[in-house]
């Protein structure tokens, strides 16, 4: 019960890592009349995709591993 526990808080933590992400790209976002001013193509060529895909993939395995390492402490240590 202990390693289900773990698991799920990993999960949610990760999940929890991703809606943080959005909630700052939305308060730092430009207001709406103002221009981006860069091309995810021309940046990362033929690989954007990729690249704008692993870029969540990323920060929700950060955040599983940082929720992993931290209650993975509290399961070990009860």
């Amino acid at each position: 019960m202990r390693w289900v526990f773990l698991v799920v808080n990993s999960l949610a933590t990760g999940v929890l890592a991703i809606v943080v992400s959005l909630i700052a790209l939305l308060v730092l976002h430009l207001g709406s009349n103002q221009a981006v001013g860069w091309d995810p193509v021309s940046l990362f060529g033929q690989y954007w995709k990729l690249v704008l895909i692993g870029i969540p993939v990323l920060i929700f395995l950060l955040g599983c591993m940082a929720g992993f390492w931290f209650f993975g402490r509290s399961v070990t240590n009860r």
